[in-house]
């Protein structure tokens, strides 16, 4: 029995802006994206039938689930992929701005090309991937890349040093159709720093890359869900000079650049917010050992 074990990284968005509006409907992006070690742990089994098993209550156990999309595109395409049992351990909060949804789909396609020599390479897996998701790509790949087009075009960048974040995830979701819907680029008084961040990262410099930091999509989000406002501005006034909102939201998180200040700063959070997750930014030698295969015991 072929069986498979993939770490699925989370990931931030070190800055995110909105171009324009594409004429698919898309939004035309530029997005410095990173990995963290925030973690879910996907399981592949052969098994008689495909099956989705997850210790979240909020994930429905069916074929709508990103992961399970990504089973089904693969025995599509390539009918040597025999039915699975794709089991999710989640730690990455759902509906957060985090690519949880995105980064399981992308381990299984990971998983499945390694368990069954599929030869895909990563570029391959990408295009596959973007079909299913505009993260997806990137959570392939990464640790640190430039997402552009809607999110699916993927350029790595200078490896990120290291950086320390701490994140807070409100009770809530947001949707992010409807924070694009809700965005209104004609008053945007002024756009993220994309190129400051890329020179940053060029340079090793964390306090550029910190600077640099910005999420247009705050904007809109901010309308829709005043408490993430409140929830970054609080966030700021505990002790973060680095605040921003990841992705579409609601996640909050402070970035910081030495790992002593992080954790002090996480001590302290974790006094309002008991849910605060701590979490740095990963390399790509971790990223390249996520995919371990099992034979029959």
């Amino acid at each position: 029995m072929k069986r498979a074990k993939i770490i699925a990284y989370a990931k931030i968005n070190l800055v995110l802006d909105v171009i324009g509006k594409r004429a698919d409907g898309y939004h035309e992006v530029e997005m410095v994206m990173q990995a963290i070690d925030l973690v879910d742990t996907v399981l592949l089994q052969e098994a008689p039938r495909n099956w989705l098993v997850t210790d979240s209550k909020y994930i429905p156990p069916n074929m709508n689930n990103l992961a399970m999309k990504a089973v089904t595109l693969m025995q599509q395409q390539f009918p040597s992929v025999s039915p699975l049992e794709v089991t999710l351990q989640k730690r990455i909060p759902v509906a957060a701005g985090l690519a949880g949804g995105s980064t399981d789909c992308a381990a299984v396609m990971l998983g499945i090309n390694r368990m069954y020599d599929l030869g895909l390479s990563l570029q391959e897996l990408q295009q596959l991937g973007a079909q299913l998701g505009s993260d997806v790509p990137f959570c392939m790949g990464g640790p640190t890349a430039l997402a552009s087009g809607r999110g699916e075009i993927i350029t790595p960048l200078a490896p990120c040093p290291s950086l320390y974040v701490v994140l807070v995830k409100p009770s809530f979701g947001v949707s992010t159709p409807k924070v694009y819907q809700n965005l209104q680029l004609n008053k945007v008084p002024r756009h993220p720093q994309v190129q400051q961040c890329i020179e940053g990262l060029d340079n090793g410099s964390k306090e550029q890359v910190l600077d640099a930091m910005g999420n247009l999509l705050e904007y809109s989000t901010f309308q829709l869900q005043p408490q993430v406002k409140k929830l970054k501005q609080m966030m700021g006034d505990y002790g973060c000079k680095h605040v921003l909102m990841s992705g579409s939201g609601p996640t909050v998180f402070a970035a910081f650049a030495e790992e002593q200040e992080a954790r002090a700063y996480y001590k302290k959070i974790k006094t309002i917010y008991p849910d605060a997750i701590f979490s740095r930014t990963v390399d790509e030698t971790i990223l390249k050992e996520r995919v371990k295969l099992y034979g029959d015991k």
